[in-house]
């Protein structure tokens, strides 16, 4: 034990990312309770899979807006104050769900919390970017994204315990204390690289590895000439298509389970973590492998997209959900696609990350991010529609499609990128 506090002393960016894997894990439980409840909640205050598409919908709207600013707020008055505040407005939120009387007011308090949430990947991944160099950065970047999965992980046993044995509200309330317990930790821990007072001479040399390729290193990019830079409107597509799958996953689950599965608020408890569980394998996996190719010399783009290909290659199977009537099967089934979509994003967060200087990093992980939220807004919407009216079979076979229309674009967009820099040489 000692030699552990030895060794995070000298090496304080596994606090930090500590930190963040934490700060990710409230994240996730907060943004769970909902989907976990949600088909009692629908029954309590008696409202429909539209109105509760809506409920998610304004999350996704307010996701959006945080995204449009959330960078500039970081960069003003930095990553301690910028996430300790977001960490404790969308915990507050949190709390105050558990004073809803309808979808309306449900709705208010969704988007308090998306407003808040918004900060945490930006933020997250430009702590990453300051302090891991990149032989280790997709090992961070999946530490960090294992933390929602723990996060969803945990939700369907402690939220359903504290539904069943407390009461709903305390599903809500509970969590909520928690994270503004964390948000007061991470305001007195954390420190920037050129700020820590008690940086090793070890660590202090390891920084100076840090250095990305970029698009610009003296020049602020806005998200205006983002959006006519082709890398970044690559990104910025990829995620418009695939966050979609992780909302689905997030928001839809359970109740997916009740309705066509006949799974009840005690069941979902038991089961619905282990598919998220197995996500947390995509994570890490896809992280350290993609690390793995850079370190034996393999370009970083070519390696995080290496990992892409592959997770592309697993998502066809969402089509094969909609053809079994084996519920372990189902669930086995949605178990390797969130792998799947986990290594896909923990590889394109660090290809992100990658890809323009420390400055630009949290404006171009928002700026795709927005992307992200358009589709979950549209693809949530569209849900909606589509279970009340035909059920969940259409929803499956889009989800078994996107990645792949994904990764080409990105491709495209490389390469339309590396012939413009040519054609100016």
């Amino acid at each position: 034990m000692t030699n552990f506090r030895q060794y995070l002393r000298e090496h304080q960016r596994w606090v930090f990312v500590g930190l963040l894997f934490l700060i990710a894990t409230v994240n996730y439980l907060d943004r769970q309770t909902l989907s976990v409840l949600a088909p009692t909640l629908r029954e309590k205050l008696n409202f429909s899979a539209v109105e509760y598409s809506y409920v998610v919908t304004s999350f996704l709207v307010a996701y959006l807006i945080g995204y449009l600013f959330c960078a500039q707020v970081i960069e003003r008055i930095g990553i301690k104050t910028g996430l300790a505040c977001a960490l404790l407005l969308w915990s507050l939120a949190d709390i105050l769900h558990a004073f809803a009387y309808g979808w309306i007011s449900l709705a208010i308090y969704r988007f308090i919390l998306g407003l808040g949430e918004s900060f945490a990947i930006p933020a997250g991944v430009k702590v990453i970017s300051d302090w891991v160099a990149p032989r280790e950065r997709g090992f961070a970047m999946a530490l960090f994204s294992n933390g929602s999965v723990l996060g969803t992980v945990l939700a369907p046993p402690i939220i359903a315990a504290l539904a069943l044995n407390l009461g709903l509200e305390w599903a809500f309330i509970i969590p909520g204390t928690f994270g503004v317990m964390l948000a007061a930790v991470w305001f007195f821990k954390y420190h920037e690289p050129k700020l820590h007072p008690r940086l090793s001479a070890a660590e202090s040399t390891y920084l100076l590895e840090i250095k990305a390729p970029t698009l610009d290193d003296n020049v602020r990019m806005s998200m205006w000439e983002m959006l006519r830079h082709p890398l970044c409107l690559g990104f910025f597509i990829a995620r418009f298509l695939t966050d979609s799958v992780s909302y689905f996953f997030g928001f839809w689950l359970p109740e997916y389970l009740v309705h066509t599965r006949g799974f009840d608020l005690a069941l979902i408890g038991i089961i619905v973590w282990l598919p998220y569980l197995v996500s947390a394998f995509g994570f890490q996996l896809g992280g350290s492998a993609s690390d793995i190719l850079v370190r034996r010399g393999w370009p970083s783009p070519k390696a995080r997209h290496a990992l892409l290909l592959l997770a592309v290659c697993f998502m066809p199977l969402a089509i094969l959900i909609v053809h079994t009537s084996i519920v372990w099967l189902a669930i086995a089934l949605i178990a390797v696609l969130l792998a799947a979509n986990a290594c896909w994003l923990v590889n394109l967060l660090t290809l992100v990350s990658e890809s323009v200087s420390a400055r630009n990093v949290a404006t171009l992980i928002a700026f795709s991010a927005i992307g992200g939220s358009l589709g979950g807004i549209l693809s949530t919407l569209f849900i909606g529609r589509t279970v009340e009216t035909f059920g969940y079979g259409l929803v499956f076979y889009l989800l078994g499609s996107v990645h792949l229309i994904a990764f080409i674009v990105l491709i495209l967009c490389r390469r339309w990128h590396t012939s413009s820099l040519k054609s100016i040489m």
